[in-house]
């Protein structure tokens, strides 16, 4: 598995518009995307990575005041889950996949710590 590079690094909000005003107005970062279907945006400062927002929901289990969860870029998700797997990784779930845009695999490492990898579906 060779990632790609380090994206975006996501935490969940109580609420989405709020989580948004808040790191757009108060930070003063800029939004990319709003998803509202989704319960997701994007926001980015002048260069480097991107912070994503998410809305909680408990069905997914990041509560709101958990740590960012980084997200490492792949070329292709199945691919590298399988090297993963051949190396006993800790994969949590299966993959999720917004249509057209990602598909995403959450992981464990040693310690406990959460990490997503992602394929991004659009170009």
């Amino acid at each position: 598995m060779k990632p790609q590079g380090f994206e975006l690094a996501w935490i969940t909000v109580s609420d989405i518009k709020k989580g948004i005003k808040f790191y757009t107005e108060v930070l003063g970062l800029k939004l990319e995307e709003h998803h509202e279907q989704y319960g997701w945006a994007e926001l980015s400062g002048p260069r480097g990575a991107r912070l994503g927002i998410a809305q909680y929901d408990p069905n997914f289990g990041f509560k709101p005041g958990s740590n960012a969860i980084p997200t490492f870029t792949v070329d292709d998700l199945e691919e590298a889950l399988a090297e993963l797997k051949q190396k006993n990784a800790n994969l949590i779930g299966e993959i999720v996949e917004v249509p057209g845009e990602v598909k995403m695999q959450t992981i464990t490492d040693s310690d406990g710590n959460t990490f997503q990898l992602c394929q991004l579906l659009k170009k």
